[in-house]
């Protein structure tokens, strides 16, 4: 099985989607290129791998490509295509060109069934291929570095900023009680600053989930294949999520970060969160009580990060899951 994927190397989703799966992946031969051209496509691949669409490629194009070199096109989706209003993208994003890669692919995986159940009247040849991860190996491992105090984190981007307007004034209560103050840290991370307007951004989601640096500070991006340091001296992370139709069809990957540090997640209890054993907050009242708690009560925070990552490992190891996108692939006539 030899499989051609596209995507660009600093990509998040690229990285979760197709580079992490398939370097685990038993196979024959893989190529990582962000450029999809005929010099590629003449070495001869089984497989074409793309995240909603192929960056610089029509679709006309695409399907030329497929009837010349005669590969099937698997195309992972991991988010709905129509973005809420509030998104930061939602009038740029290119909706119905994804919809029409959708439809023409061989195969098409994605992160839950909720998306699954979307994609079906598009394509019927679609599949669940959860996010997950290899636990033990590469940077998502165990180690952890002890602080002298309680850190609490944040990864994420410029398109959470509403989600962390949620913790805007719980988190001014934290900051005003001076015991528990004394005792935390917290920490956004993931600053990346080089976008227009970008750094607007940054700065109001940096006032909220530090109250404006009082409860901790800032760290900038790390590449995908280092983020996980963001975790090695975290004792819990943070992970607020508007309930929206949108938010609901994310995978659940900050949990399974959190879990590989073997740390507790105290989260919106909404989906794709709900049916998973973080600390899960219903009630803006709730982010305090949870922090204090997970603060003060260090068997609590311990038990609560170890149930995470027996969670995580038997839902969602990615040499498990590999054993059915191994089949999937397989499964395509070639």
């Amino acid at each position: 099985m030899r499989i051609l994927c596209i995507t660009a190397k600093d990509s998040g989703v690229g990285y979760h989607r197709l580079m992490l799966p398939v370097y685990y992946l038993e196979k024959t031969y893989a190529f990582f290129t962000d450029v999809l051209s005929d010099e590629a496509l003449s070495e001869g691949f089984d497989i074409l791998l793309i995240n909603r669409f192929a960056p610089g490629t029509s679709l006309e194009q695409l399907i030329e490509y497929r009837n010349k070199y005669g590969f099937k096109l698997v195309l992972d989706i991991d988010d709905y295509w129509y973005l809420d209003t509030a998104h930061i993208l939602s009038s740029v994003y290119p909706t119905q060109e994804i919809i029409n890669h959708i439809k023409i692919a061989d195969l098409v995986t994605c992160t839950n069934e909720h998306l699954w159940n979307e994609i079906r009247p598009l394509n019927s040849n679609v599949a669940i291929l959860p996010n997950a991860l290899p636990y033990g190996n590469d940077q998502f491992t165990d180690v952890r570095e002890k602080t002298d105090k309680i850190k609490f984190v944040y990864t994420g981007s410029i398109t959470h900023e509403e989600d962390l307007k949620l913790i805007q004034f719980p988190f001014k209560k934290v900051a005003s009680d001076s015991s528990l103050r004394n005792k935390v840290h917290f920490q956004l991370c993931g600053f990346n600053d080089a976008g227009e307007g970008s750094a607007a951004i940054w700065h109001r989601m940096i006032s909220n989930f530090t109250c404006g640096l009082k409860l901790g500070d800032v760290r900038r991006f790390l590449p995908v294949t280092e983020y996980m340091n963001f975790y090695n001296d975290a004792d819990c992370s943070i992970v607020p999520l508007r309930g929206t139709k949108f938010n609901a069809m994310k995978s659940n990957l900050k949990l399974l970060e959190a879990a590989c540090k073997k740390i507790p997640v105290i989260g919106s209890n909404v989906e794709p969160y709900s049916d998973s054993p973080m600390i899960k907050v219903n009630k803006q009242s709730d982010w305090y009580k949870e922090i204090k708690k997970v603060t003060e009560d260090s068997i609590y925070r311990e038990e609560k990060g170890l149930e995470l990552f027996e969670w995580a490992v038997s839902n969602y190891n990615l040499f498990k899951v590999n054993e059915k996108r191994k089949q999937l692939y397989a499964g395509l006539k070639m």
